[in-house]
């Protein structure tokens, strides 16, 4: 008999996860007279078989309503990962940490049921903090794949087109009106 500490080491899975699983029931746990909850070996080896089915995802975004570049970015990405279990997009600003689609994500690698997450560039996903979602997958046994590089010098002008974006939106009329011209002058 494992003791839940065990089992959650085992699968690689919290113990706010593993009552859930109970609660679900994936898994029925013994009870002693004490309460304690007490797992078998082959429930937890049974349970492992379902958890280790990790998903490959695919995720596209696009800042405004451009339908198109979504679809192509899609159809971009299930041609180069043919292998994929799922699709998400969203649509919103890579600085908006808010986006539907992302917290499904986000709640998925945290619940270890992602292998890989695909994406067409890093912005995609995020625009600042790429290395700290990396980390979090890594820790949860998933790994994110970026098919398309971008050049450094051209990444630095989007991130701070971004922020003045982001800034612009806070500003009045007037202010608003310069931003968007210095922003027009870093493009070109």
């Amino acid at each position: 008999m494992l003791r839940p500490k065990e089992v959650c080491q085992r699968l690689g899975i919290s113990y706010r996860t593993l009552q859930e699983y109970v609660k679900k029931g994936y898994i029925k746990p013994e009870r002693l007279p004490s309460g304690k909850m007490r797992f078998r070996e082959e429930d937890v080896e049974r349970l492992a078989g379902i958890i280790r089915k990790k998903k490959v995802v695919l995720y596209a975004r696009v800042s405004s309503d451009a339908q198109n570049d979504l679809v192509n970015q899609v159809n971009y990405l299930k041609e180069r990962v043919p292998e994929h279990d799922l699709v998400i997009t969203d649509m919103g600003s890579g600085l908006n940490m808010k986006r539907k689609g992302f917290q499904k994500l986000l709640r998925m690698i945290l619940n270890n049921e992602v292998s890989k997450v695909v994406v067409a560039h890093q912005d995609r996903l995020v625009r600042f903090g790429f290395e700290i979602l990396e980390e979090v997958c890594k820790t949860h046994g998933c790994e994110i794949v970026v098919l398309e590089k971008e050049d450094p010098e051209q990444e630095l002008i989007e991130d701070l087109i971004s922020i003045l974006v982001s800034f612009s939106g806070r500003t009045r009329g007037h202010e608003r009106e310069k931003v968007k011209k210095c922003v027009e002058e870093l493009k070109d």
